[in-house]
């Protein structure tokens, strides 16, 4: 498989089955740096094309290493491919769960799921960070994260039915199966109004400028102020789910809204990055018919020193005022008062505590000229 699979397509998605399939994780001198060798073998030690992880029209995973009979270990039973198990959250959501949608038509067949860790450490503690969204889905499959080769009776490989960039949408039987199954047993009496913030997420997670300014502002408005990493996924679910408006930063929690919120739930995206915030309004378009507001405001974008363009580790400086009108003007707010912006000293007092916090100093990216 050459180019990704074409998840727009009406034919039905590929489950290929493979009598003593070989699992292959990445070698563990990598550190999760590509290439990424690793994926599926068949039993003569052929790259099983659906293992393949796509991004951005780009093979991710390249083909697995030479192996000896004695590196492949037995495990014997029928399983399933799961993909690379990412740590970061969003990569988890976007790429670990991209073959779950087989699920619905293996959960009987098998003895288990197995992934692929990204990076070769505390891949136990990955696991068991992840088993509660698992549990959350209804999958009660025991899943494996392998740190060396092994091979199984049957290897059910899934192609990839979401991801980053033109993979966003996702395959229809993956939107149905998250849908369905994601937050099904959860309640929705939570607030709302949700501001979903980034302001205390830990160092070196990026941000906008004086997001507790935002925050102030939206509390104003009857918004709750809702820090996700403070609380376990069920207790996300159910506040995306309650929420009859949501505002947040360009940011993986979107990636989980999309998988609860109500058709009828107003939400705006306030742009951080360059070119991001897009990509959430083509997939909350595609997995609940929700038109987003998508705010792109920035102003500056402040990048570590040693940084050469904007990235997830940056912080964007937004216009406070066309913020403002944008929320006024798609109904998410009621005020009639403008939002100040920052002043210069203000903007001085946070960079200095954002500086402290990082260790490290940040700069004001200008962009070469074209």
């Amino acid at each position: 498989m050459s180019t990704p699979p074409d998840l727009s397509l009406d034919t039905p998605p590929v489950i290929r089955e493979v009598p003593q399939g070989i699992f292959v994780p990445i070698p563990n001198d990598n550190d999760g740096i590509q290439p990424l060798n690793c994926g599926v073998l068949t039993p003569d030690h052929q790259l099983v094309e659906e293992s393949t992880t796509w991004r951005d029209g780009r093979a991710f995973s390249l083909p697995p290493r030479d192996l000896t009979a004695a590196e492949i270990e037995p495990l014997p039973g029928r399983y399933m491919f799961g993909g690379l198990l990412f740590g970061h959250f969003g990569h988890f959501l976007v790429e670990s769960t991209a073959r779950l949608w087989a699920y619905e038509a293996l959960q009987d067949k098998i003895d288990g799921i197995v992934y692929l860790p990204k990076v070769q450490r505390r891949i136990d503690h990955v696991q068991n960070v992840y088993t509660p969204f698992m549990k959350l889905l209804g999958i009660e499959a025991p899943i494996h994260n392998i740190p060396s080769p092994a091979q199984v009776d049957i290897a059910h490989v899934p192609q990839q039915g979401f991801g980053m960039f033109g993979m966003i949408e996702g395959l229809r039987e993956y939107r149905e199966f998250m849908r369905a199954r994601m937050g099904a047993k959860i309640a929705d009496n939570g607030a709302k109004r949700l501001y979903v913030s980034r302001s205390e997420l830990p160092q070196e997670r990026g941000g906008l400028l004086g997001e507790t300014l935002i925050e102030e502002y939206l509390r104003g408005e009857g918004y709750e102020i809702f820090h996700p990493q403070k609380h376990d996924f069920a207790t996300q679910l159910a506040a995306y789910k309650s929420a009859d408006y949501i505002v947040s930063p360009d940011g993986s929690p979107l990636h989980m809204a999309a998988l609860v919120v109500k058709p009828t739930t107003k939400i705006a995206v306030i742009a951080r990055r360059p070119d991001v915030a897009a990509q959430f309004e083509l997939q909350f378009r595609a997995f609940c018919g929700i038109e987003t507001l998508t705010i792109d405001a920035l102003r500056d974008h402040w990048i570590p020193v040693n940084h050469a363009r904007p990235s997830r580790l940056s912080y964007g400086e937004i216009d406070f005022a066309e913020v403002y009108r944008a929320l006024k003007g798609g109904g998410l707010i009621k005020g009639d008062k403008p939002w100040p912006g920052m002043s210069d000293a203000a903007r001085a007092e946070i960079m200095a505590v954002l500086e402290e916090r990082q260790k490290i100093g940040f700069k004001l990216y200008q962009p070469k000229p074209v």
